[in-house]
């Protein structure tokens, strides 16, 4: 397996974008070139030669994001994946690698999903931090390569990161003891959101 980034418009970027296609939602989903355009970074996923997948990352002060991972449907399954998350933590031993995946919730009718990628990336070295955000209509908790989470730093990247796409809003937050925001904007995020697509 090879990781290699993608810097220009080619052929295998357009394998990519047939991925990415498949692979994301359509409410989260942008265009690769666009999100190149905007300074994230797409790298190839290369198994025997193909396009397996990509990941997109963006870079700032200490934080290494993790925006998107996406695997080819006839290869998931097959620890790609896994590898490609503990090579970037791997790369990056002095910075937080930061992702967001969908917030379990025991009131959904099917929580299978939501748990299936939280302990996906659990079990390939990312920890629990107790922080969230909010939006296209769905919670999200934030997992961090490493145990001393910084959130001042995170919320200072995702006001940076909302100067570069403006739909992004998010406002991390840690939950009561009664499982709801500590913070009074939810409904404010709900309805600056209501209608924009995702951007990361």
């Amino acid at each position: 397996m090879e990781i290699r980034r993608i810097t220009g418009v080619s052929g295998e970027l357009r394998a990519l974008e047939e991925i990415n296609e498949e692979a994301i939602p359509e409410c989260e989903r942008n265009t690769l070139a666009d999100l190149m355009a905007s300074g994230a970074e797409v790298y190839c996923i290369d198994v025997e030669g193909e396009p397996a997948g990509f990941i997109v990352t963006r870079s700032w002060r200490n934080i290494m994001y993790l925006a998107y991972l996406a695997v080819r449907a006839d290869l998931r399954s097959c620890g790609i994946g896994g590898r490609v998350i503990r090579e970037l933590i791997r790369r990056y031993p002095d910075r937080q690698v930061i992702v967001e995946y969908e917030a379990p919730d025991e009131r959904r009718a099917d929580n299978t999903l939501p748990l299936r990628r939280k302990n996906f990336y659990l079990r390939n070295g990312f920890y629990e931090t107790g922080w969230y955000t909010y939006y296209d209509g769905t919670e999200f908790e934030i997992g961090c390569s490493r145990e001393d989470y910084d959130p001042q730093e995170f919320g200072d990247f995702t006001d940076w990161l909302s100067g570069i796409v403006s739909d992004h809003i998010p406002h991390p937050y840690r939950k009561t003891e009664a499982g709801l925001r500590n913070e009074p904007d939810k409904e404010k995020d709900l309805q600056r959101m209501k209608g924009q697509a995702g951007g990361k």
